[in-house]
């Protein structure tokens, strides 16, 4: 096994890997969620601006996130009134923060069109940023 490999999957098991995700929609915030509740430095990654100021204040737009929940994970966690660590969530527009990343998961819309063919352009401008 690679050494990369190997570093990658000790970071993955030690949960010290930084995983961005690009699209912050249905399946992108929750999915930040989910990686963040599981101890994962988060950052997410969208094109639109107010999406990211809402999860910047802890205010989902996602049914299945709650604003509590997220406000829990994008809030600087603090012990006895100091500061103990950033939240675990971050957003942002820039795509410039992916490589400060271990792993990135790509989570934009890949609608049918008339043809029943993927359209493929969301994922083709989320790889081209």
């Amino acid at each position: 096994m690679s050494d990369l490999k190997t570093q990658l999957l000790a970071r993955l098991h030690n949960h010290e890997a930084r995983i961005a995700i690009v699209g912050l929609g249905y399946v992108g915030l929750p999915l930040a969620v989910a990686f963040a509740r599981r101890g994962f430095d988060v950052v997410g990654v969208d094109i639109d601006p107010d999406k990211v100021d809402a999860i910047r204040r802890g205010e989902s737009y996602i049914l299945d996130v709650s604003s509590e929940s997220l406000a829990e994970l994008v809030s600087p966690r603090t012990t006895n009134g100091s500061r103990h660590r950033p939240g675990r969530i971050s957003a942002t527009t820039r795509y410039a923060e992916l490589a400060e990343c271990d792993v990135t998961l790509i989570c934009v819309p890949t609608p049918l069109n008339k043809t029943r063919d993927p359209d493929v352009r969301y994922l083709l401008a989320a790889t081209e940023s």
